[in-house]
């Protein structure tokens, strides 16, 4: 069993097909299926199930125990490369990292562009998620190191907090709260559970909802009179100062943190150093 056999056999999972699974590693397709054939003479079981009449995969459940621990072995390759090179004074590798809707609208560009300067040697991926899915991202080793602003429940997460946000209740004046829209963000989103909170908690029943995936969404929703929402102080921007807008509370709903979160006891060590980065930034400012 070799890592590139078990990189192969991951692509193969998550995309369910040879050809695609030959592209986005640029070897060929006699070649997956190689390396699909020496691992499973290697655990001396059938990893995929073929389906001939439509040409799809089916993953075994020997296969779904394969793809979890390829995931993991893989990350702990990346840690030991990243801390070997280390040892030379180098800082390259790839950083896998996803934010939620909030900060990867309006901090994440600032980010990149400061953490690249002074580390031109590595690649980043950059994904925008929902907490739910970040969370997830970080639990499954599909990413390194997440940012989001809600509550993390899974004791498998480490949380460090870098800075703080508030969010407003805000929509264009002649909008009254018995009868406007309101525009919610999705399931899973940490954005819909503070609005449905604020809502419960003020009796307030939407007589009609709109449900978006995007903050910048929200906010041209807002700006061009659909409907009210709960949105950051960030985003908000000069909405917040205009006569044309109408903040449904003068102070600010909560006070919400903004973290990172790694595998507790895993971060990479470029995750270290994003994450050293901006809480230093945030402590000068």
């Amino acid at each position: 069993m070799r890592l590139h056999e078990l990189r192969t056999f991951i692509s193969l999972v998550e995309t369910k097909h040879f050809t695609k699974t030959a592209e986005q590693l640029y070897i060929s397709q006699p070649t997956v299926s190689l390396h699909l054939k020496r691992l499973e003479t290697h655990f001396g079981q059938a990893l995929i199930h073929r389906h001939s009449f439509n040409k799809t995969i089916e993953i075994s459940e020997a296969g779904q125990l394969v793809y979890r621990h390829a995931k993991e072995i893989l990350h702990q390759v990346e840690r030991l490369d990243q801390e070997m090179d280390e040892l030379e004074g180098l800082v390259r590798g790839h950083l896998k990292i996803a934010a939620t809707h909030t900060i990867y609208e309006t901090m994440l560009e600032k980010m990149i562009h400061r953490f690249v300067n002074l580390y031109p040697e590595v690649v980043i991926d950059a994904k925008l998620m929902n907490q739910e899915q970040v969370e997830q991202a970080v639990l499954h080793y599909e990413i390194d190191l997440g940012l989001v602003e809600g509550v993390v429940e899974a004791p498998q997460i480490e949380v460090t907090p870098f800075t703080f946000d508030r969010l407003r209740v805000i929509g264009r004046r002649e909008l009254d709260l018995s009868e406007a829209t309101f525009i919610y963000r999705e399931e899973g989103s940490a954005g819909r559970a503070a609005l449905e909170s604020w809502l419960a908690t003020n009796d307030i029943v939407p007589q009609r909802i709109i449900t978006v995936h995007s903050n910048r969404l929200v906010k041209q929703l807002i700006e061009n009179g659909t409907g009210i929402s709960m949105i950051s102080e960030r985003l908000a921007g000069e909405m917040l100062d205009s006569a044309n807008y109408r903040l449904h509370n003068e102070d600010p709903v909560h006070k919400r943190t903004f973290q990172f979160v790694t595998l507790k006891g895993q971060p990479t060590r470029l995750s270290e150093k994003w994450m050293a980065m901006v809480v230093e930034e945030f402590k000068q400012n």
